[in-house]
């Protein structure tokens, strides 16, 4: 507090007024002051996911699932099977192309 911090996580403190009192051991009172000094500060370990709840961006989510399919495709190069397996991918796409091309020219 006396470097002036804005927030004071508390990690691993009692959760309630009567659970930090039950436990009866000789250092409790310096700590109970040190809460009421630091009150409007301190916040408990789990509030702070709470407070400073991040979300993912689109851009984020595109980058993860290019990095995924780009390591898939690595792995499936490197084999033997993976390669009859993207040759018949490939093939597979080849028809979807011309068939693609066929609905938009003319049968004359």
């Amino acid at each position: 507090d006396d470097k002036g911090a804005e927030l004071i996580v508390a990690v691993g403190t009692h959760a309630t007024l009567v659970e930090f009192l039950d436990k009866g051991r000789s250092g409790m009172a310096s700590t109970f002051l040190t809460r009421l000094r630091v009150g409007g500060k301190l916040v408990d370990a789990k509030g702070v996911s709470r407070l400073y709840r991040q979300r993912i961006s689109n851009l984020q989510l595109v980058a993860l699932v290019a990095s995924g399919l780009v390591a898939l495709f690595i792995a499936l190069a490197s084999t033997a099977a993976g390669q009859t397996l993207l040759g018949l991918g490939g093939a597979r796409w080849d028809d979807l192309i011309s068939w693609v091309v066929g609905l938009f020219t003319s049968a004359r």
